[in-house]
């Protein structure tokens, strides 16, 4: 087995076991964010090519078209390229994001993921998130 062989089944295993089409959030939005966490933490990197739309959905028992919209949001975020007959392949960090802030934004992702399975509204996530802008706004003037 070739070594782009092997990381592409240990792409689809994973992504197998990261994607749950019973939490509640639609599977093409956790498809999406499950691969931008291994964009930003390097797992896939520039140049790597993502499994085809049909692969994918076949592995993970999906709608292609499910793939296909969370395929599109990659692109639309800049994380990915597709291109007519060579397939989605990952280009770079989107340019609004520092390798830093983009970890750290992967990892507030996966947060607002968990709390959205646990229950947690977005109206709830929403306001705490004011909350917090609201906060950092007020300390940045006092100061």
């Amino acid at each position: 087995m070739r070594q782009d062989d092997a990381r592409q089944q240990g792409l689809l295993l994973w992504l197998s076991t990261t994607i749950d089409p019973h939490s509640g959030l639609p599977v093409s939005l956790q498809l999406q964010s499950a691969l931008e966490r291994a964009i930003e933490r390097g797992t896939l990197r520039p140049g790597d090519a993502l499994p085809t739309i049909r692969t994918l959905a076949a592995h993970l028992r999906l709608a292609p078209n499910t793939v296909s919209k969370a395929y599109a949001a990659l692109q639309r975020n800049g994380y990915t390229e597709n291109r007519a007959g060579a397939g989605t392949t990952v280009i770079s960090l989107p340019q609004t994001a520092t390798p830093g802030q983009a970890g750290a934004l992967g990892e507030l992702r996966t947060l607002l993921l968990e709390l959205l399975r646990a229950g947690v509204s977005p109206a709830d996530l929403h306001a705490t998130l004011e909350e917090v802008l609201h906060g950092d706004r007020l300390s940045e003037n006092a100061q």
